[in-house]
């Protein structure tokens, strides 16, 4: 059986028309990064999701700021639809050390059960499809431990910062012309 899933199948919806789901890649954020980083505890991340409820998602402001589009990459299976992962696209970075460089890739989990299946693959295309229709031409992204992940996709690293024994890649990838 081929564990690759078919693109089309996933649909990325803003988490203001999907809050159903957004429960689920909210515990397996916290779950995963939770209160283990400096720069974010567990109630920034409720934060997070309940401001990316009431954002605005018909455009982006390449001005603008506390931009945070939060989406749930839903698939539907035989009329169930089910989240199987969750990805933003924001203005702000969590290190000061980085402010000037934006817009951002952030949030972006997959269901843990999901992970190696070309799932991540799809849903990262996805948010860069959504960047490219607000008008976004080069977006960024910080990673720990997943630098080839995103090579391998089209990013480039940009900078590296080792903060509390843990070493950090900028990343970041051209869009468009």
């Amino acid at each position: 059986m081929n564990n690759q899933i078919n693109s089309s199948q996933i649909s990325l919806l803003p988490v203001s028309s999907a809050k159903e789901f957004a429960d689920q890649p909210l515990q397996w954020s916290l779950d995963l990064w939770g209160e283990g980083k400096e720069e974010f505890s567990a109630d920034d991340w409720r934060l997070f999701y309940g401001n990316a409820m009431n954002s605005d998602y018909s455009s982006w402001d390449q001005y603008g700021v506390d931009q945070e589009l939060l989406f749930m990459a839903i698939r539907d299976i035989k009329n169930n639809p089910e989240v199987v992962a969750s990805i933003a696209i924001c203005d702000f970075d969590d290190f000061e050390e980085w402010r000037q460089y934006k817009p951002w890739i952030a949030a972006f989990i997959v269901r843990e059960d999901l992970r190696g299946t070309g799932i991540g693959s799809q849903v990262l295309k996805l948010a860069e499809g959504k960047a490219i229709e607000y008008g976004i031409t080069k977006i960024y992204l910080w990673t720990e431990g997943e630098r080839e992940f995103y090579a391998k996709r089209g990013y480039s690293l940009v900078q590296q910062m080792i903060k509390s024994s843990r070493t950090i890649d900028l990343m970041s990838k051209k869009l468009s012309d």
